[in-house]
């Protein structure tokens, strides 16, 4: 097994998740990297992602694993020299066993450009942050919050993932409470319920 954390970014942003999967079947066999597949009437390489990112927003941290015999070192440079532009491999790890790459990252870190500035002791001292769910019912998401600060202009923030606080939604309500220009946001980090990277968490071979 290889876990390998990828870079998304100068437009593979804007690919949709299962695109993005379909685009490393066809890496993988480019690089002639050997690839478990599924057994049953319709084989499917053995390739597991993490959550999907909403469609437009940059990643410096995502991941995925797959079932094969490669070292890292060779999967890392069969990955970059055949994977599509804006992809990058940036890590890779040998794993014993599959490990929860979609459900084990339930933070992420992210850097806000463009939302106007606020004292973010008062914002984290409040009990709550209404946002409005899909099906127009509000939510209070304060819990996912779990720290703001200001780097300059920027705005570093570490949220929930996958569990019901899309960026797009936080960035959405913070422009309505304080304002803002041009929007944008990247992902910086995937964290563990403990706050640590991802890949610390891995056990290695």
């Amino acid at each position: 097994m290889i876990v390998f954390k990828y870079q998304k970014t100068d437009g593979a942003e804007f690919l949709a998740h299962l695109d993005i999967l379909r685009h490393f079947g066809r890496t993988m066999r480019r690089a002639g990297i050997k690839v478990a597949f599924s057994q049953g009437f319709n084989p499917h390489m053995l390739v597991y992602m993490s959550a999907p990112m909403g469609i437009g927003i940059p990643s410096y941290a995502e991941y995925c694993q797959v079932e094969t015999d490669e070292n890292p070192d060779s999967f890392m440079q069969k990955f970059n020299e055949n994977c599509p532009r804006g992809i990058k491999c940036v890590g890779a790890w040998k794993t014993p066993a599959k490990v929860g790459v979609a459900s084990d990252i339930v933070k992420a870190e992210y850097l806000i450009k463009g939302i106007n500035h606020f004292d973010e002791r008062d914002f984290l001292a409040k009990d709550e942050f209404i946002i409005t769910k899909k099906d127009g019912t509000p939510k209070n998401a304060r819990d996912l919050i779990y720290s703001v600060e200001w780097k300059g202009d920027d705005l570093s923030c570490v949220i929930g993932f996958g569990n019901g606080l899309r960026i797009e939604k936080f960035t959405e309500k913070l422009v309505e409470i304080y304002g803002g220009g041009e929007i944008t946001a990247i992902k910086t980090r995937g964290l563990t319920a403990d706050g640590k990277d991802f890949e610390s968490s891995l056990k290695t071979e």
